[in-house]
């Protein structure tokens, strides 16, 4: 029989909040993460706002000569450890794995260090860009900080990055290569040349980001980390850990006709999302939530609307669903990690998050999106799903134990 894989322990840091009590606080809420942008002066260029994390403290954490991809990655693995009261130096270090990735790795470095290295290059200053710059850079240092030996996987599928780690990290402990796994991934992407990317590329919005509302225009952009701790149902009741749900299935597919859009007649999401529910067992009538990619797009939300119909026929009407990047940003590979932990926040304290911003409902995106304010609702199943450029999609079922 196939391990059940349970969440014991979840770590955030976010826009709306660093740590669980504060991040589930804001969900609640309907806070905003969007504010003007404070690492860097925005004057010279279009964009002038976007959702950084605030009042985080790298000293603390003794992450500071740190990019802050790997410094937002090691303070949320820290929290779901201690969450999920593990002491991995009371464990068999092989068997704990990793699976924590980064859809960019460490631009806040390259940015930083980039001109001081064409003048005055040295393998020093290359050694620590380099060490600081590549996606998997934060796994090693979560291995490094906590003494893991246990296998290290750095996944990496665009805005879907998140949502994969979670799955892979599941994966392993199903397949017996590991006891326990950290999971999740980690992105602080808000410096000039990526912003400058998405502007060009016009994903951007031209004020606040409005899912499913009819004066969307794009996203902005967000940075955090959100990581899981994950182990199988028999090992967290014979360790009385509290559970915050269950992986109880996932899938994936993929849509490789354009780089950045999906094309309606491939069927990437639907497909994905009822290969899911044919594994786990699931009937749609079940679903109690849905936690939607929702990035504020014109295309992209209406491609997402119609797919969801596809997938739930009419039941999808009645399922509430969101999207919680109208509170986050877009946190980029970070996303799907964090959407994971808000829906299991979400199952467990009985409410959907809204989705903010959602004033005047493009008529063609007419799902029950919860606008505006959280709504209080016993969920007993739910699903993530997260899309990335280049055509991923990667979804995932969760349950309450």
């Amino acid at each position: 029989m196939t391990p059940r894989v349970v969440v014991t322990g979840m770590g955030i840091v976010s826009p709306i909040g660093i740590g669980l009590t504060a991040f589930r606080k804001s969900l609640k809420e309907g806070i905003s993460g969007e504010g003007p942008i404070q690492t860097f002066d925005p004057s010279a260029f279009p964009f002038k706002r976007a959702f950084e994390v605030k009042h985080f403290d790298a000293r603390s954490h003794g992450t500071h000569i740190l990019d802050p991809f790997i410094q937002y990655a090691i303070a949320a693995a820290g929290e779901a450890i201690q969450n999920a009261e593990f002491e991995p130096e009371q464990t068999d270090a092989y068997r704990i794995g990793i699976s924590v990735s980064s859809s960019k790795g460490g631009v806040h470095t390259l940015d930083r260090f980039k001109e001081r290295f064409i003048k005055h290059p040295s393998a020093i200053l290359g050694a620590r860009i380099y060490c600081n710059a590549v996606p998997n850079f934060a796994a090693q240092w979560i291995a490094r900080r906590w003494k893991i030996h246990g296998p290290a996987k750095c996944y990496i599928a665009a805005c879907a990055t998140g949502t994969v780690a979670v799955i892979e990290g599941a994966r392993m402990i199903q397949e017996g290569v590991v006891d326990y796994c950290i999971a999740g991934a980690s992105d602080a992407s808000i410096v000039p040349l990526l912003l400058a990317g998405y502007h060009k590329m016009k994903t951007l919005s031209r004020d606040s980001i409005r899912p499913f509302d009819k004066s969307r225009s794009g996203f902005l952009i967000g940075e955090g980390a959100g990581i899981v701790f994950l182990e199988t149902l028999e090992s967290a009741r014979a360790r009385r850990a509290k559970i915050f749900g269950e992986i109880l299935g996932s899938s994936y597919a993929s849509d490789g006709t354009h780089a950045l859009r999906f094309k309606e007649e491939e069927n990437a999401l639907s497909r994905a999302l009822k290969e899911l529910l044919d594994k786990t067992q699931l009937d749609v009538s079940a679903l109690d939530y849905v936690n939607l990619h929702g990035t504020g797009t014109k295309e992209g939300d209406l491609y997402e609307t119609r797919q969801l119909k596809k997938a739930l026929g009419k039941q999808a009407y009645h399922i509430p669903m969101s999207s919680i990047k109208s509170m986050t940003g877009h946190m980029l590979g970070a996303s799907g990690a964090v959407e994971v932990i808000a829906t299991l926040l979400a199952m467990e304290e009985g409410f959907v998050p809204p989705t903010m911003n959602l004033l005047n409902p493009d008529p063609a995106c007419d799902l029950d999106y919860t606008p505006q304010r959280a709504r209080p609702k016993k969920i007993s199943h739910a699903i993530s799903h997260s899309m990335g450029f280049g055509g991923h999609v990667a979804a995932l079922a969760l349950g309450k134990v």
